[in-house]
């Protein structure tokens, strides 16, 4: 079954599965979402969403001032990509399209194993685990991250007109800060005084 992954700045690990009927999945802090977050302080009230399309799961923000990163990237939507990483605020997010739920269903008897101890003790392992998990699909994740984008260069006449602009601007600065000196001890203006 199709799932998310949301890892907090803590490292704990809170699986969701996703809908199948196309019914919209709103993450957020209010109380009114899919997925309440309240603990995870930078995200908005109404974050983002996922939705089932035809090419797949979309995640896409809801406000405006809501934060998603795709790969590195900051972007309005994306289509969850398996493994991948996704930031919201400072949680992550990672897709997991059924895919390894059998490499799940293997680990799950190692997990019921200390069920013995107690319910405090018994977080802290699922939580180590969930980092082990994440830094192993992270590992394999390696040829998406080795994709290297180059943007074409600009003309030497943009060069140009760029250093010169810029020198423009430092020899204003310049000048303007020796007239407000120039004006402070003497009370009379550096341009009246350069132009007689």
């Amino acid at each position: 079954m199709p799932a998310i992954d949301i890892i907090d700045s803590a490292g704990n690990d809170y699986r969701y599965e996703l809908p199948v009927d196309g019914s919209a999945l709103l993450i957020g802090t209010g109380e009114d979402c899919s997925i309440s977050l309240p603990h995870i302080t930078d995200l908005q009230p109404q974050h983002c969403t996922i939705t089932l399309q035809e090419e797949g799961y979309v995640i896409s923000i809801v406000s405006p001032e809501a934060s998603l990163l795709a790969e590195g990237q900051p972007t309005d939507s994306a289509i969850l990509v398996p493994r991948a990483a996704y930031n919201i605020g400072s949680a992550m997010l990672v897709y997991d399209d059924g895919s390894t739920a059998a490499a799940t269903t293997e680990e799950a008897p190692a997990e019921e194993a200390p069920a013995a101890a107690p319910a405090a003790e018994e977080s802290t392992p699922k939580k180590k685990k969930a980092k082990k998990k994440k830094k192993k699909k992270a590992a394999g994740h390696a040829p998406v991250d080795g994709v290297i984008s180059y943007t074409e260069e600009d003309s030497t006449l943009h060069i140009i007109l760029r250093r010169l602009y810029v020198i423009f601007i430092l020899a204003a600065a310049f000048l303007a800060g020796l007239t407000l000196r120039y004006w402070m001890i003497t009370g009379e203006f550096l341009i009246d005084e350069l132009l007689k």
